[in-house]
């Protein structure tokens, strides 16, 4: 066994061959060409998997694939069919003898005792050793003879030998079953064949592929459908329409959207059947309200419609619909028509023959469905087109062109018979007569073979890839009736469908002036559009059609080498233009719809693509008017249009080469619109540069600064901290030719070397933050123009309890020491920050500078959970959505669960779910995962705690509460053994006073909310004494669990005891998984519960198999749909008494009947009605012929493993795919009875719902498997997810107080040791231009992030008040509340002064009451309330220093317009940086307002006018406020000469202005202007 060597088949190839027929032989002959390699082996993995199964161990699979000559190359197809033919159809000697040969070398030779053990051992996963021994009870070793005799008296010895030698055998070379297949299906109940089904398959996807929403819904319909019917196609989509009610009469089972049964059956009984089926469908058309007969209205819908349909399809034969009259069918509006008088109507007046005759069109020319005869194929196409030509072009419309020379032959072949025409009846024969249309065309005129238009074409001479869907360049001078003939796209794809053919030629209905006809753009624009190619010394070409093209190296090598603007050819390639697409395009197509079409059909990002048009090879125009058509741009035929791609580094192949000065071509770009609407060019990932740069560009006071050339004079080049001037000198030259208005785009080449060489971290070409470039930017600024040339040194001293005016003042002052520029004048703000010791309350306040705020993100903390609950009633079910913390178990997420979907959370289990199959039952202390990719559901079950209070609690089986008993177990789980579950003892005391259990007790669910349950699993027929019935549902409250004994606490404190077997927890440890092959699925049901409590069912069908080896193979089962647990009742029954003392078994109380219409309740509402016996609902043909819903259940349901493939019952040796469980009244044994034992231990497996294959095809409706209610809570919870933070919270989160500890502690120099603190930030003063930076690049987790979080921010009136510090926000407070109010001041102060005399928060201070936290309350609220409103805030510094409201300060010291209040203080929003995609990629742009008020979007050198509104929240990285009325002009120095000693004069100055307490120093200021007088 397991015999190395090579050895000879038992059975020879020839003598296989003569054991199968041709069929089988042929059959196999191509199963193994469908799976071999080339080189005509069989690989292993395919013999396992499509011969032997994978319900054979593996190592036996591997001997036999071996033992049949099997290598590690494969198996040959000889030694494959003299292995299956031994196997399926040897004689018993000839399996004795292969089964030898596994143990022996040859048929000659001995086996012995230790070799049989050991490799039976090996080999085989069951066997009798007592057989085994018996063998060799005379000696160690034995011949065949003796081997045969013993082999055939004990044949179940091994596995292996139970499989082999089993009469007759489970596996057979042919299987006679034959499963319909769906086709088979619809056309035994349709009037079509099975061909026919399969071509109208085809056409539906096709059609369904063109819906927005994916599905087949009305609008869909109405597309294709409304147009042939009536000829209005801006019919009121409120009034009913012949479409309308014809996609109701196909929606059978009223969802909204058409399946493809749908299509088949309506199409059937519309077109193919008798004329009283045809009839009936007509009057579904018009039953609105489905109710079986016609109201009044609906009978005046009916005859209007007819008489408009008549009148505008059918002109010429609408006097017969004139004479139709409401009174004929109905009388008044009391009565109503029922279907026998309409069909009375209908034959006698024949009314409905226009009707009927356009359904018959539309079936065929739309939907597909190939006409029976030529002749009718023919009144088809003539009719269709007939209609449409009367109705004329319509502008967007498609018109196809067909070669008159095919037009001929097919009208030729089309035409009726002349001398027989009852060989080809019209397809609209009068509705009396209806005479069959037999097809048997008579006539020697042959059918047109495939469409040729090829002689329309012009030859192409570019070997180019067409784009285009155009079919080619027609020739010149073509005539129509004579070289061709144009017909409708319904007519085109129907003709091509029947006959096939190409090329295909649309050509589209414009209108070339207002005034002008409609007519076909016969020629459009042929246009050659090519693609850059760099060309490499190692690789040739970098562009492949679908990589980026990279230029890396250039520019910027060549600057930092050795100067800037210089390109030498070594280092710089030039990109080459090669011809790589040609396409049409309609002379009125604009530019905007060019770039539209390109960008998707090459899937290229539109904001990554631009578009020159070459007037000859050295002149190109960008092309950027998204307005202008091709005709006004003067395109002509065969003109070039460059599709020009950002490189990888983001930069234009064109702008490189352009700035290398390699090219000779003259680039035409419009000048810019406005002055600073001027791009910059990206000089490889320098998008985060440009786009800083811009906003600063737009920053008006700074521009205007070195626009004025201001900056040369103001240079220091002797500041060690500064680059010499350089930076400053850069960027003036930069933004004096930005605002020149001169050019559309600029290359920041100077600039971007210059940062290069002081700030090495900014070069190279990969991706930078833009926040640090501002920065650096603004420094550089600063120090290059930094008026004070000798720095003195300034010592910062602690506030040691002075007033925050005082330090605040001096810290300032100290900072214009040694910093005064227009850089400081405009950006630079103060800082006010405080410690406060944790231990003995000492306050440590500092000031300090800064030039931009960082504001956090919060974080996100919930995550958004969406779970489908599925009930027991059968109901539709419902998805919920909620939004847990981060950290959020599922016992939270159920216990929320519970209280959206009123279910008790004992009676919900989740399950985690993948396609058809439950993978996980996540345990109850896991964390959420919404992010798994599986699709959570919670399923209604049967608490554990109500149906079996006395399950073991160690997660075993029934009747394995020790783990002695789960060994007994497994050890009896061989072969011929069925595990025999042990019966659970349940001890009950006699004398306890709380037990809960008596004799014969049943354990039963309270509260469940389904009333079919009751009758399920509550029989009161044959029930034992003391058993009581389920208790009804209560419609007003969710029921709780009651049972016996316990309060709910305490059974809630038993539930952990449970944790394995509960079903209302699916287990507190680890979660539960069914995807284990390996596992035993007797394990993992008993872990899950399975057998106490619930029983996964999964949907199966068979799937046939036209080419397989064996008979097992020929159908396989496939899960499908969504898996479901029902739920099983229990009882206890006492076994036995011995004094006090109890002893009581399980007793399983639901029936494989209960079973039945449990399944059958959770899947009816998937299964269409069956056809009614009145004439309520009226259905189509195919629904009359199905009788699968004739039965009790349309399905049989089986016992499987978890993996829902195999039988759960018997061994791998019978290849059964699950042994079926008949709808008998008996109860399901628990695995202790054997009055079924065909299906014993039923409890540890699952079920399957095999269904018929009738009522699978035809009523199952697959469509609603997914179908969910949607409760609120869905959008609810998704809008908190998406909701995004305001600005306000990003500053609310900056000046919160903050926790020092561990590491980060505080000296405090009071207490002379490290200690807990808090610190908190609050902003001191306010900058003129406040620069906001986002902080989306976080560090979590030991990695960096970015977060996505969208902000919301304001554009105009931004109000700071509520982060400054104390003092500062407290003197805005008090202007607006004397603004707004007639107060005195007087009051004010007197109240302050009485504050200051109680400083403890727990007293009341005067009538105020303090603010918390320091911040005021909202302004708008301040403003707009009363006095009683006005609240002092908890501050120090205003408790020791109160603001009075007779001497407001102004701590800004902004320099404004006429007219506005120093303390009105609000601010705009200039500009702003986005930055789109991922951390260390993506890509930078901003949006700025020039000082005309416009707002620009730059996107590196594209500038386009755009509006505030456009900046995203999700992307906004940094905001520019400027406060508003501020005076730009009073910003800019007076300068007279520029000179050193005025320099120091101006520090000297500054120097003497310093102010010890009084404040009104700062007022001084003013008068001090940081220039050089």
């Amino acid at each position: 066994m397991g015999a190395k060597d090579s050895k000879p088949q038992v059975i020879s190839y020839e003598e296989a061959a003569k054991r199968v027929n041709n069929v089988e032989l042929k059959r196999l002959k191509d199963t193994f060409g469908k799976y071999s390699t080339p080189n005509g082996l069989l690989q292993q993995s395919i013999f396992l998997s499509e011969i032997i199964g994978d319900t054979v161990p593996s190592n036996l699979a591997d001997l036999i694939y071996t033992a049949w000559g099997g290598t590690a190359k494969g198996i040959t197809f000889k030694d494959l069919l003299s292995g299956l033919v031994l196997l399926t159809r040897g004689t018993q000697d000839e399996k004795c003898r292969f089964i030898f040969s596994l143990y022996a070398k040859d048929i000659n030779s001995v086996v012995t005792k230790d070799n049989v053990v050991n490799y039976t051992t090996k080999y085989s996963d069951g066997w009798n050793l007592e057989n085994i021994s018996s063998l060799f009870d005379e000696a160690e070793a034995v011949n065949y003879s003796k081997f045969r005799e013993w082999l055939i008296t004990n044949p179940c010895s091994t596995s292996l030998t139970q499989w082999l030698l089993s009469d007759p055998c489970p596996i057979t070379l042919s299987n006679d079953l034959e499963t319909p297949t769906f086709y088979q299906t619809l056309s035994g109940v349709t009037h079509l064949d099975e061909q026919e089904i399969i071509d109208l398959e085809k056409k539906y996807w096709q059609l369904k592929n063109l819906s927005s929403n994916g599905k087949f819904d009305i609008e869909l319909f109405l597309s294709f459908a409304s147009a042939p019917i009536s000829s209005n196609s801006d019919e009121d989509v409120s009034k009913f329409s012949i479409a309308r009610g014809l996609f109701s009469a196909f929606d059978e089972n009223c969802d909204g959207h058409l399946d493809f049964k749908e299509i088949v059956c309506g199409i059937s009984a519309a077109c193919r059947g008798p004329l009283v089926e045809r009839i009936k469908f007509c009057f579904k058309i018009f039953d609105v309200d489905r109710d079986g007969v016609f109201s009044y209205s609906e009978v005046t819908q009916l005859i209007e419609s007819l008489k408009r349909l008549a009148v505008e399809q059918f002109p010429e034969n609408s006097s017969d619909a004139d004479s139709l009259e409401i009174t004929d069918l109905i009388a008044n509006e009391m009565e109503s028509v029922d279907l026998e008088s309409f069909l009375m109507w209908a034959v006698k007046r024949n009314a409905l023959e226009h009707l009927l005759d356009m359904l018959h069109q539309l079936c065929h020319v739309v939907l597909g469905l190939r006409p029976a005869s030529r002749t009718e194929e023919g009144k088809l196409i003539q009719n269709w087109l007939r209609r449409e030509v009367k109705r004329g072009y319509r502008i967007g419309e498609f018109w196809y062109l067909i070669s008159s020379i095919w037009w001929k032959q097919w009208s030729d072949y089309v035409a009726p018979n002349q001398d027989d025409p009852s060989k080809n009846p019209p397809s609209n024969a009068p509705l009396r007569n209806n005479p069959s249309d037999s097809g048997s065309d008579v006539g020697t005129v042959v059918r047109p073979r495939a469409i040729d238009n090829t002689c329309l074409v012009a030859t192409s001479t570019v070997k180019a890839t067409v784009l285009t869907g155009e079919g080619g360049r027609l020739r010149r001078e073509l005539e129509k009736g004579k070289d061709y003939e144009v017909v409708p796209e319904a007519i085109w794809k129907a003709l091509s469908a029947w006959y096939g053919g190409s090329p295909a030629l649309p050509r589209q209905a414009v209108q070339f002036t207002e005034s002008g006809p409609v007519e076909l753009e016969l020629y459009p624009l042929l246009l050659r559009l090519l693609r850059h190619s760099s060309t490499t010394n190692d690789n040739g070409p970098a562009w492949n059609g679908q990589s980026w093209n990279s230029i890396v190296g250039g520019y910027g090598a060549a600057a930092l080498a050795g100067g800037y603007g210089y390109f030498p050819s070594a280092t710089q390639q030039t990109p080459r233009r090669y011809l790589a697409y040609v396409a049409a395009f309609s002379q009125l197509a604009t530019v905007s719809q060019t770039y539209e079409y390109l960008c998707g059909r090459l899937r290229l990002k539109f904001d990554d693509v631009r578009l020159w048009l070459m007037k000859d090879d050295h002149c190109l125009v960008l092309l950027e008017d998204e307005n202008a058509t091709l005709a006004s741009l003067s395109c002509r035929d065969n003109d070039q249009l460059l599709i020009e791609v950002r490189n990888k580094d983001l930069t234009w192949p064109e702008e490189m080469v352009s700035l290398s000065g390699q090219s000779g071509d003259k680039y035409r770009q419009a000048l810019p619109s406005e002055k600073g609407a001027t791009g910059l060019n990206n000089l490889g990932n320098t998008c985060f540069m440009n786009a800083s740069l811009q906003c600063v560009s737009n920053t008006q006071a700074l521009t205007q600064y070195f626009t004025s050339s201001m900056h040369l004079l103001e240079l220091n080049r002797d500041n060690p901290l500064g680059m010499k001037g350089n930076i400053a000198k850069d960027y003036g030259d930069l933004i004096r030719d930005i605002w020149k208005g001169k050019s559309r785009t600029i290359a920041p080449l100077r600039l971007r070397w210059t940062i290069g060489k002081y700030a090495p971290r900014f070069n190279g070409y990969q991706q930078h933050d833009a926040q640090e470039l501002l920065a650096f930017l603004l420094d550089g600024l600063h120090e290059d123009l930094n008026r004070v040339h000798d720095k003195p040194y300034v010592e910062l001293s602690d506030s040691e309890g002075r007033p925050d005016v005082v330090v605040a003042q001096e810290a300032w002052e100290n900072h214009l020491l040694r910093n005064r520029s227009i850089v400081v004048e405009l950006f630079h703000g103060q800082l006010k920050s405080k410690v406060t010791c944790g231990v003995c309350q000492r306050e440590s306040v500092r000031f300090d500078p800064f030039n931009y705020l960082s504001l956090p993100l919060p974080l996100e903390s919930y995550v958004h959970v969406e779970v489908v609950v599925l009930r027991l009633d059968g109901s539709v079910p419902v998805k919920y959505g909620l939004r847990l913390p981060m950290d959020a178990t599922y016992l939270l997420l159920k216990e929320r669960l519970a209280s959206l979907c009123q279910i008790s959370p004992d009676h919900l289990l989740f399950a985690e779910v993948s396609g058809a199959m439950i993978k996980t039952f996540p345990g109850l202390n896991n964390k959420v995962r919404p992010t798994s990719g599986l699709a959570l559901f919670a399923y209604q079950v049967l608490s554990s705690t109500e149906v079996i209070q006395f399950l073991p609690v160690n997660g075993g089986n029934i009747g394995a509460p020790d783990s002695g008993a789960k060994e007994a177990n497994r050890n009896n789980n061989k072969i011929g053994h069925h595990s025999n579950n042990q019966i659970p003892k349940v001890i009950d005391k006699g004398g306890d006073t709380n037990a809960t259990t008596t004799s014969s007790e049943v354990r039963r669910p309270v509260g469940i909310c389904m009333n079919v349950m009751s009758t399920v699993f509550c029989r009161k027929n044959g029930t034992s004494p003391g058993q009581e019935s389920l208790p009804q549902r209560s419609t007003n409250a969710i029921q709780q669990p009651v049972t016996n004994g316990g309060t709910n606490d305490e059974r809630n404190g038993d539930r952990s005891s449970l944790a394995s077997t509960s079903s209302g927890s699916g287990g507190l440890g680890s979660p539960v998984s069914l995807t284990s092959n390996n596992s035993s699925t007797q394990e993992l049901n008993g872990s899950l519960g399975m057998g106490a409590s619930f029983l996964v069912v999964y949907h199966r069908k068979m799937i046939r198999q036209d080419l397989y080896f064996v008979s097992p193979h020929k159908t396989r089962p496939s899960l499908f749909g969504l898996p479901l647990l029902v739920p099983l009742a229990w009882r206890t029954d006492v076994v036995s008494s011995s004094g006090d003392e109890r002893n009581r078994m399980l007793v399983l109380q639901t029936t494989s009947q209960d079973l039945y219409r449990c399944v059958w309740t959770l899947v009816s509402r998937l299964v269409s009605p069956s056809p009614p016996t009145d004439s309520g609902t009226l259905p189509n043909h195919a629904h009359d012929c199905d009788d699968s819903l004739g039965y009790e259940f349309p399905f049989t349901l089986k016992v499987v493993q978890a993996n829902g493939i195999h039988c759960g019952i018997c061994p791998w040796t019978k290849f059964c795919k699950g042994c079926p469980l008949a709808p008998t009244p008996d109860p399901l044994p628990n695995g202790s009875e054997t009055n079924s034992s065909y299906i014993e231990g039923v409890l540890n497996y699952c079920i399957a719902v095999d269904w018929e294959p009738t009522a699978l095809h035809l009523r199952y409706q697959t469509s609603l498997e997914k179908v969910f209610d949607e409760d609120p809570s869905v959008a609810k919870a998704l809008h908190q997810q998406t909701e995004p933070v305001s600005l306000e919270q990003c500053l609310q989160a900056f000046t919160r107080e903050e926790q020092l500890s561990g590491d980060e502690k505080y000296y405090c120099p009071k207490c002379a040791t490290h200690q807990p603190a808090t610190k908190k930030l609050q902003i001191w003063r306010l900058p003129p231009i406040l620069i906001v930076h986002l902080k989306r690049f976080q560090f979590v987790n030991h990695r960096w992030i970015k977060s996505h979080k969208a902000v919301q921010f304001p554009h105009n009136n931004l109000d700071f008040t509520e982060f400054l510090a104390a003092i500062p926000s407290e003197t805005l407070v008090r202007h607006r509340q004397m603004a707004s109010s007639s107060m005195p001041p007087n009051g004010v102060a007197e109240s302050s002064k009485d504050e200051s005399n109680d400083i403890s928060p727990k007293h009341s201070i005067s009538s105020s009451v303090p603010y918390s936290n320091g911040h005021p309350p909202n302004i708008r609220e301040v403003i707009t309330g009363n006095e009683s409103t006005r609240k002092r805030l908890e501050s120090t510094s205003l408790i020791t220093h109160p603001v009075h409201d007779e001497d407001l300060i102004d701590f800004h010291q902004h320099r404004l317009l006429p007219g506005y209040n120093k303390l009105d203080i609000t601010y705009s929003l200039y500009a702003a940086v986005c930055h789109s995609g991922i951390m260390g990629g993506g890509h930078y742009i901003s949006y700025a307002k020039n000082p005309n008020g416009k707002w620009f979007y730059y996107n590196d050198s594209t500038c386009k006018e755009s509006s505030a509104n456009q900046i995203e929240g999700q992307t906004a990285y940094m905001l520019f406020f400027e406060r508003d009325g501020i005076d730009m002009k009073a910003y800019l120095p007076k300068l007279r000469e520029p000179s050193t000693s005025s320099a120091e004069s101006a520090n000297s100055e500054s120097t003497s202005g310093k102010v010890a307490v009084a404040v009104s120093g700062l007022e001084e200021e003013e008068g001090k202007k940081c220039c050089i007088m």
